[in-house]
């Protein structure tokens, strides 16, 4: 749910450009780069950023550069941890600028709707849910994996149709026909979601950066 073919306003496109550069700035310098180096771990985080930019092109065009998709940007998080997932997202959003034939311009827009903002969302969920909630196995996979996962979707997709009404000069649909497929679109993403994370979290932990034995299985 980038805006990747029309054109933006320059001074939001200047904008939106100097917010991303910082924030992508800010996880290079703070992202375990050393955790990538476990087997099998650093391939796994190629993969998904490489699945993410064909799933995207799988799209239902509503409007002019108004698409609704498959997104998966509640995953790259739960993998691999806020920083990593934003530069992964980050660099997602590049090759589909780079093979689609999208806007540079609006690069640094599409960081901020679809890198840092699902990143940092689901940062806030699981410290949250880690605050407030009991530490147990389940609550990280529901609690997370699953309504974490629905809320970082719904959000996204919210702000990313109203950057959309906003700045976009064509017409677009009534917003209540984009918000309702949207959600449904993000509910059956977040069953999936939820499934994957299920399956990590038994066979491969060390692709769930997230995920900490000590604190969820620590009596068990």
């Amino acid at each position: 749910m980038g805006i990747f073919n029309t054109p933006l306003p320059a001074g939001i496109a200047i904008v939106a450009w100097c917010l991303a550069i910082v924030g992508m700035l800010r996880c290079a310098i703070s992202a375990p780069w050393k955790r990538l180096e476990a087997p099998t771990v650093f391939s796994a985080w190629c993969a998904l950023l490489i699945l993410l930019t064909m799933l995207w092109r799988l799209r239902i065009n509503v409007s002019s550069d108004l698409n609704l998709h498959l997104m998966g940007l509640s995953l790259f998080p739960l993998m691999f941890g806020r920083p990593l997932a934003t530069l992964g997202l980050g660099l997602s959003v590049i090759a589909y600028t780079a093979l689609f034939d999208g806007v540079w311009a609006n690069l640094g827009m599409n960081f901020l709707l679809l890198a840092l903002l699902p990143a940092w969302l689901s940062d806030v969920i699981l410290k949250a849910s880690k605050k407030r909630l009991p530490h147990h196995m389940f609550i990280y996979l529901f609690g997370n994996g699953f309504f974490g996962s629905m809320a970082v979707l719904s959000l996204t997709g919210l702000i990313s149709i109203t950057a959309h009404r906003l700045w976009i000069a064509a017409p677009a649909p009534g917003p209540s026909d984009a918000i309702a497929y949207m959600l449904l679109l993000a509910w059956g993403e977040t069953f999936l979601i939820g499934f994957l994370v299920t399956i990590f979290a038994v066979y491969r932990p060390q692709w769930l950066f997230t995920f900490d034995d000590a604190l969820y299985l620590h009596d068990r």
